[in-house]
């Protein structure tokens, strides 16, 4: 039996002169191959905006657990296909040498014929931040230091075994997210009227009093932040 190469699906080609090329293109020549059209976009700008799963304890795990086959994939928007999938490790402050359960995995099935589409979501412990061997305690603890006094003070009074260099990404991390927690805690309370005066760091320091005042009653407020808006606090 004979084929026709006009009946076989071919790639979409673009040309694109005198332009450098987006991530996830490929040149041949004056021409250039969409491998993935999500990258021209960003990837990591379409993850941004996902929805992230916390619980705080055994009693909010059995209570995801109990609702898997009621709730929806994150990506694929099936019901009815969601079952656990294991466990992420990872250090942390509290056990340097010691990996504990960092997130619960859960896997959108699509084996034995089922509609899934295969791909999988990890539900938080509230406790911790994503790429952070730093739990949300123990930095709420090194921010407080870092703003009421100067940061060497704050690295040599902080009692945990990361390194200076360290603490110095922990905190430039932090630097770079005030805005996005700014416009989230916007829409709980309003920020409060000025920075504690003896802070040397007032917009870091407006930050976290407007984080204390969001959460009045919690006791680590990074916490609450995470589980209550569904973001990681950085």
């Amino acid at each position: 039996m004979r084929c026709s190469l006009e009946a076989i699906p071919r790639p979409r080609w673009e040309h694109l002169s005198g332009t450098s090329l987006p991530p996830g293109l490929s040149p041949e020549g004056s021409m250039i191959f969409v491998r993935d059209p999500l990258s021209i976009f960003g990837r990591d700008r379409l993850h941004m905006a996902e929805v992230r799963w916390f619980y705080r304890d055994a009693t909010e795990w059995n209570a995801i657990i109990e609702r898997l086959k009621l709730t929806a994939c994150p990506h694929c928007k099936r019901v009815g296909t969601l079952i656990r999938h294991g466990l992420l490790f990872g250090f942390d402050e509290q056990s340097p040498r010691r990996k504990t359960v960092r997130a619960r995995r859960v896997f959108c099935s699509n084996r034995n014929a089922r509609p899934g589409c295969g791909r999988t979501i990890s539900v938080w412990f509230a406790e911790k931040i994503r790429r952070l061997s730093l739990t949300t305690r123990g930095l709420w603890n090194f921010l407080q230091l870092a703003v009421t006094g100067t940061f060497v003070a704050a690295m040599r009074g902080f009692d945990c075994s990361l390194s200076d260099r360290t603490l110095q990404r922990v905190w430039r991390r932090f630097e770079l997210a005030q805005s996005r927690i700014r416009t989230a805690l916007m829409s709980r309370c309003p920020p409060p009227d000025q920075a504690p005066e003896n802070s040397s760091r007032s917009a870091a320091a407006q930050v976290l009093a407007h984080l204390r005042d969001a959460f009045p009653g919690a006791d680590s407020p990074i916490t609450a932040f995470q589980q209550t808006t569904k973001t990681f606090f950085m």
